[in-house]
């Protein structure tokens, strides 16, 4: 998995580099199924001295799907942490998309129905 890691006016960052590295590295056993070449994550983490706000982005690219997530905190591990959370809640409903999980799930409810 390619990683592109941008911060912006952050003042500490060893702390979030470690967390994103941390964060990425969960994300990649999530994504292991895939080559390590064809997905690639775009993370961008800046700081808002002026208001004290903390922005993370995240941008997923995988075969045929994109998939990004949003969060804004006045705290970086949470905004960093939520931020990751959504993005793997996304992924996960893409994997049950591709596996057809949810019509296998309507398939098994219609025959216990007719039973």
């Amino acid at each position: 998995m390619r990683r592109i890691i941008e911060l912006k006016h952050v003042g500490a960052k060893r702390h979030v580099r470690t967390l994103l590295d941390e964060l990425l590295d969960r994300l990649e056993e999530k994504l292991r199924h895939f080559s390590g070449e064809v997905v690639s994550v775009h993370v961008l983490f800046e700081e808002n001295g002026t208001h004290k706000l903390y922005r993370t982005a995240l941008t997923c690219h995988m075969p045929g799907r994109t998939v990004a997530a949003h969060e804004e905190q006045r705290d970086a591990g949470l905004s960093i942490r939520q931020a990751f959370r959504e993005l793997e809640r996304q992924l996960e409903k893409q994997k049950a998309t591709v596996r057809h999980e949810r019509l296998l799930r309507r398939v098994k409810r219609v025959q216990r129905e007719a039973v």
